[in-house]
């Protein structure tokens, strides 16, 4: 059988690929190495854009029964200590933290709902036409077999340890596009306010440190380091919970550490028969680490662009993300290495945010999809 399209990764990027698709009318074959729910390791905060799309995508979050925690106020302290703080307005689209076990599965039963169709796979490379030319489709491993799957079109959103990607462009080692990140899941003595903090330790820049609470009684934290020049990950954990005035007591189980493939502006997301999305196409946020709302953004676009290659259109998915997240993910990546990185410049201008004007674009400039 030859599928219309065939989605590796069934993720926030690649749900939303296939839930669009099928929604169109379109055959799916959704795979993914894991089978559903499953946990992901994350930050676990969502943007009000992200709530902005799940409504685009008649997602109802009550009748999936999303596990979710409404956020009211966003905090940003200052290497110096400065608090920056915003109050989200009242409104029926809002910002949340939701357990990725909760959230991408709901995302995957909506495609699931839309039409797609999931098998578990182990998939090692993608199936080439016979000049080595074009994308085909996949090849799985099932036992000491090799199965070719075929589809017109191939959407790889199958994250930073994709086959595909691997496969199609190398791996890219260099630390400049590469930070690394550990959570974990913390019990809380005391309710804490639903608002998310970044904490920008002057031991951590360009990186920061986190505290989100996912309910009353639990809260996700973290570190974000743009680079680790060999620093131990659970101890920078430690330290920054132990200066944290909110008692709690981390669940140690739910320690974990992951990569990000942070944004490349100059390099294509789509090759012959295939379109890369989210953690694939590289399309992390240097600034902030974050790439759901980009992975849902980018899904929903190749899949679009899909349609268009399937229906016998032209079609440009370079340019299409391009219009739609190029410029602020390069204003991450220059804040992050422009001012970020340099505390006297970081620390000076939280000093003009008395300023509303300038208030607003410095929240949007740090916090980015957040704000």
């Amino acid at each position: 059988m030859i599928h219309d399209v065939i989605v590796v990764g069934s993720g926030p990027g690649g749900a939303t690929a296939a839930a669009t698709l099928a929604s169109h009318g379109k055959s799916v074959l959704m795979v993914d190495r894991q089978s559903f729910p499953r946990d992901k390791v994350c930050g676990d905060g969502m943007p009000i854009e992200i709530m902005k799309l799940l409504r685009q995508m008649n997602v109802d979050i009550h009748r999936h029964k999303l596990h979710y925690h409404r956020i009211e106020a966003l905090s940003i302290s200052s290497p110096s200590g400065r608090e920056l703080k915003t109050i989200e307005k009242q409104r029926d689209v809002f910002s949340m933290t939701s357990p990725r076990y909760s959230f991408d599965n709901t995302l995957h039963n909506h495609a699931l709902q839309s039409g797609a169709k999931f098998e578990q796979m182990n998939i090692v490379k993608p199936l080439m036409s016979a000049d080595r030319e074009k994308v085909t489709g996949i090849i799985e491993r099932r036992d000491n077999q090799l199965i070719e799957h075929e589809a017109r079109v191939v959407i790889a959103a199958g994250g930073v340890a994709s086959p595909i990607a691997r496969a199609l462009r190398g791996e890219n080692k260099e630390q400049d596009v590469t930070a690394i990140s550990i959570r974990a899941y913390a019990c809380l003595k005391k309710p804490i306010e639903a608002c998310v903090h970044f904490y920008f330790e002057p031991n951590l820049l360009p990186g920061y440190a986190w505290l989100f609470p996912v309910g009353e009684d639990r809260a996700n934290v973290g570190v974000y380091l743009h680079q680790n020049h060999g620093q131990n990950m659970r101890a920078l954990l430690d330290e920054f919970c132990a200066e944290l005035d909110v008692e709690m007591e981390i669940d140690p189980a739910t320690v974990k550490t992951w990569s990000l493939p942070l944004y490349v502006s100059d390099e294509s997301r789509a090759m012959p028969g295939v379109l890369m999305v989210g953690d694939e196409g590289r399309f992390v946020n240097a600034l902030t680490g974050g790439g759901i709302y980009s992975a849902m953004l980018t899904g929903h676009e190749a899949a679009i662009q899909a349609i268009k290659l399937l229906e016998g259109h032209p079609s440009d998915y370079d340019r299409a993300w391009r219009e739609q997240l190029d410029s602020s993910l390069k204003r991450g990546r220059f804040v992050q290495k422009n001012i970020v990185s340099h505390p006297t410049l970081f620390n000076g201008l939280f000093t003009l945010t008395d300023l509303p004007l300038l208030r607003r674009r410095f929240l949007k400039a740090i916090a980015g999809d957040h704000y």
